[in-house]
């Protein structure tokens, strides 16, 4: 892991680690289809919409989630979205 993602994913732990951030956080699951299906049965083009919402809340978690004292060996496993 390079420095730039350790600094990175610090950052967003920082922000959302906080009181406030959580609060954030969760008004983002709920808006960004977090645990919810992104699907829209009328729209192909509200479901791309939501899709895109989808991925900004899943990098986000990624990033918060992300084990900082993993060994090299292992970053290999982990797919980075960009």
């Amino acid at each position: 892991m390079t420095n730039e993602q350790i600094a990175r994913s610090m950052a967003f732990k920082n922000c959302f680690g906080t009181e406030h951030g959580q609060k954030v956080l969760e008004v983002l699951d709920g808006k960004c289809f977090y645990k919810s299906d992104p699907y829209h049965a009328d729209s192909e083009r509200q479901t791309s919409y939501n899709l895109g919402k989808h991925a900004v809340i899943l990098y986000i978690h990624q990033e918060i989630d992300r084990n900082l004292t993993e060994p090299d060996d292992n970053k290999a496993k982990h797919k980075e979205i960009i």
